[in-house]
């Protein structure tokens, strides 16, 4: 039971911290940046397909600079510790390895 019940935390926490990630940043972006930013369809495809990985993509886009990129790949690290140490805390929960 401990192994779906990860998964689909896992996933659901994806989604859900990188959308949050992202709109942060594009209500923050310039309005030349913004206008480089995924519509809504695009958004919600690339972070329900892709996942954290959308976000290196995503500051890519808005930025157009390798230090753009290189920020984008911060932030997705940080959402992948984030992800790993919440799959850690339902471990100590539910009791497993």
């Amino acid at each position: 039971m401990f192994p779906v019940l990860d998964l689909v935390l896992q996933m659901a926490l994806g989604v859900v911290v990188t959308s949050a990630l992202l709109r942060w940043d594009m209500r923050r972006l310039a309005p030349e940046r913004f206008r480089r930013a995924w519509n809504r369809a695009s958004f919600w495809s690339a972070v329900v397909a892709f996942g954290p990985l959308s976000v290196p993509v995503h500051f890519a886009r808005t930025r157009r600079s390798a230090s753009g990129f290189a920020l984008g790949l911060a932030w997705m690290v940080g959402v992948i510790v984030l992800l790993g140490l919440a799959s850690e805390v339902t471990a100590l929960v539910f009791g497993q390895p």
